[in-house]
């Protein structure tokens, strides 16, 4: 019982050393037996055998939420079953510490609401003295100053009456740790919820972080800086009202604004009063508030060329740039590296006869034809070097000597390696389904087809007589497809195949023999240029 006390004293002198919000409350009790002997143990509420506690509490403000409780009571329990066979009489000497969850924290309900509801949790010690109670009698004694843990959460209300006093009901499941206080032992604790009503004042004003005399809890401006002088809700003193505090106006007494430091800028151009030479004429905070009316980057009073045409480059007086002193101002002038000396057009730039896009003076060939294109020299431009130049060389990445459209000339013996390949190509009978046997010679054709990358493959499927007219032509065609899809996996690209199906309708042979309608069966290929 002694340690038990000790500890009370401590929670109690912590709480009044923290230099922070501090309430104290005194309070009634009355307990409700929930254990083994009562047959309903939620009958809460059922005040048959009344009696009558106290006790007192000390809250420390943490936040609009929360507060920090230390409760200490005297509780007295008596009960009995309906028969009046058994029953419980106790007394507990009880400190809890717990946490209180406001509802009026300014998100639920306002701060300052006159009821507000708020839950408890939380635990402590307990120190019990339990004797037997039947017949409306005290019995033996069961426990004698037993002292242990506890559990305890509840909920309760607030009422407000001023702003340093309210009252205060709150209902408290408290759970001894210890079966044994009420004579029967089920593996369980017992409980008793415990009413509490009273009396609730403040001791303290609360933290005042910022030391402006304003605590935290009412300080709409918490972090003012020391010194400055504040009005009763703690934010700084803004003589000329125009939301800047006086200890950051430049201009306390007139009223400006945030971006200028309270100061006034009559003319809007960003520069405050205090601070522009030119306060009744917009400018620019470069020049000190002072304007420059063709925007060249020139201050007006020192721009000897006051109306300069927007994006007009400038010199340090405010004047048109020629910088190749061609007397065309770099603005318009195309050509602003012209060396000196050479004669200039409007655009200041040299002649160019042949409109080519190289001047005269470095044109190795001054009259090419309009269109030509040309190469740094201004002659017509041959990427090939074969002698043909770009614009009319039909092959111009190919080199094509001797050759009047600059293609290289497909060699007949390349010809040849293509006709004897399209003799290796077979197909399921009756299907469009390449044969095995037919990729070597495929092969070969991709081979020809990479050699010339400027000519396309023109591919023709052709078929016998045997069969419809229309079931030889969709299987000319498949076939053909067959072979150009092959190509195509090869990785030809197929903008560079072109694929035909004839059907029957241009043997080579009779298809009178069967020697015949194996040749009509037949892809043809080609190369053509595009």
């Amino acid at each position: 019982m002694k340690k038990f006390t000790i500890l009370l004293l401590i929670l109690f002198t912590s709480f009044i050393s923290v230099k922070a919000q501090v309430s104290a409350g005194l309070h009634l009790t009355a307990t409700e037996y929930l254990g083994d002997l009562n047959p309903n143990e939620w009958d809460v509420f059922n005040f048959k055998s009344l009696r009558v506690g106290g006790g007192g509490s000390l809250r420390l403000y943490l936040n609009p939420s929360l507060d920090l409780v230390a409760m200490g009571t005297y509780n007295r329990l008596q009960y009995q079953t309906g028969d009046k066979s058994r029953g419980v009489a106790a007394r507990f000497i009880v400190g809890n510490g717990m946490l209180k969850y406001k509802f009026d924290n300014g998100y639920i309900l306002k701060e300052n609401a006159v009821i507000a509801p708020f839950l408890l949790g939380g635990g402590g010690i307990t120190h019990i003295r339990s004797y037997q109670y039947f017949n409306n009698r005290r019995g033996r004694l069961i426990t004698e100053g037993k002292t242990i843990t506890n559990l305890a959460f509840g909920a309760g209300g607030r009422l407000r009456l001023s702003e340093t006093v309210s009252l205060e009901y709150a209902a408290i499941y408290n759970v001894p740790y210890f079966d044994g206080w009420d004579n029967q032992s089920t593996g369980r604790s017992d409980w008793y919820l415990q009413h509490s009503a009273g009396i609730v004042f403040a001791l303290s004003k609360g933290t005042d972080t910022d030391k402006d005399g304003v605590p935290d809890r009412r300080d709409k401006c918490p972090n003012t800086p020391g010194e400055v002088t504040v009005n009763k809700d703690g934010c700084p003193i803004d003589s000329d009202a125009d939301g800047v505090a006086d200890y950051q106006d430049k201009c306390p007494q007139v009223a400006g604004t945030a971006a200028m430091a309270g100061c006034p800028d009559t003319d809007g151009d960003g520069v405050s009063d205090n601070d522009d030479k030119c306060p009744t004429v917009a400018g620019l905070p470069r020049f000190n508030g002072c304007p420059d009316t063709d925007g060249d980057g020139v201050e007006d009073a020192q721009d000897k060329c006051p109306n300069t045409p927007a994006g007009t480059p400038v010199d340090a007086s405010g004047c048109p740039m020629d910088s190749d002193g061609d007397k065309v101002p770099d603005n318009i002038d195309k050509c602003p590296n012209t060396p000196a000396g050479l004669a200039v057009d409007a655009n200041g730039c040299p002649p160019d006869a042949d409109a080519d896009g190289v001047p005269d003076h470095l044109d190795k060939c001054p009259n090419t034809a309009a269109g030509t294109p040309v190469n740094e020299s201004g002659c017509p431009r041959d990427t090939d070097n074969d002698g043909i130049p770009d614009n009319l060389d039909r092959c111009p990445n190919t080199p094509g000597p001797g050759t009047a459209n600059g293609c290289p000339v497909v060699k007949e013996e390349v010809k040849k390696r293509l006709r004897f390949a399209t003799r290796g190509i077979f197909f399921e009978t009756g299907k469009a389904t390449l044969k095995p046997a037919s990729f070597p010679k495929l092969a070969e054709v991709v081979d020809i087809i990479n050699e010339y990358p400027d000519y396309n493959l023109r591919l023709g499927g052709h078929t016998d007589n045997v069969g419809s007219d229309a079931s030889n032509q969709t299987l000319s065609q498949a076939r053909v497809d067959a072979v150009k899809g092959y190509l195509s996996s090869k990785g030809v690209p197929e903008t560079r195949l072109d694929a035909t199906g004839y059907g029957e309708k241009k043997p080579v042979a009779t298809n009178k023999t069967a020697a015949g309608r194996a040749q009509n069966r037949r892809v043809e290929m080609d190369l053509y240029l595009k």
